[in-house]
C-alpha cells in the first residue's frame, strides 16, 4: 500500500529532524558541562558550534547529491549554484571559524562576539538547509524505483 504524500512528507521531515537532533548531542553535553561549571558565556564560544555546522553542511551536500544521482531531474545550473554556495558560504566559513575559535581557546584568548554569533548562526543555517535540501533529496529519491530508473511522471 502506498502512503499518501502528506504522511510520507511527515515521515521524511521526522527522519531529517532526528538526524539533526543527533548532531546537536555534542552541543547539549557541552552545554550541561559549561552550565555545571557556571561558564555559561563559554557556551557560545564553544567550537562545537562550528564543528557541528561544518558536519551538517557536509551531510546536506552528500544527501543533496545522493538524491540528485538517484532520481533527480534538476537543471545543472541551479544545482551547481546550490553546491557552490554551500561550500563557499557554509563549509568554508564554518571551518574558518572553527580554526580561529580553537586557536583562541588553546591560547586562552577571548573569543570575539562576531565569532560566537557567527558560528551559532552558521549552525542554525546548516540545520535549516539540511531540512530543506534533505526534503528535496528525499523527494527525488522517492521518484526513482529500486533499480534506479526514473518513474515516468505524466503531466
Amino acid at each position: 500500500m502506498i502512503a499518501d504524500p502528506g504522511t510520507r512528507n511527515k515521515r521524511v521531515l521526522s527522519g531529517l529532524a532526528a538526524e539533526i537532533t543527533l548532531a546537536t548531542l555534542p552541543l547539549l553535553v557541552t552545554s550541561f558541562v559549561l552550565i555545571h561549571l557556571t561558564h555559561f558565556d563559554g557556551l557560545l564560544a564553544s567550537p562545537e558550534w562550528s564543528f557541528g555546522a561544518a558536519i551538517l553542511f557536509g551531510q546536506t551536500l552528500a544527501k543533496f547529491v545522493s538524491g540528485l544521482v538517484s532520481g533527480g531531474k534538476a537543471a545543472p545550473g541551479p544545482v551547481s549554484l546550490i553546491l557552490a554556495a554551500m561550500i563557499v558560504f557554509g563549509i568554508a566559513p564554518s571551518l574558518l571559524i572553527l580554526v580561529v575559535t580553537l586557536q583562541a581557546t588553546e591560547q586562552h584568548l577571548p573569543i570575539d562576539m562576531w565569532l560566537k554569533v557567527g558560528q551559532v548562526l552558521l549552525f542554525i543555517a546548516a540545520a535549516a538547509l539540511y531540512m530543506l535540501l534533505g526534503a528535496v533529496s528525499e523527494r527525488w529519491m522517492s521518484q526513482s524505483d529500486v533499480g534506479g530508473n526514473l518513474k515516468r511522471i505524466d503531466n
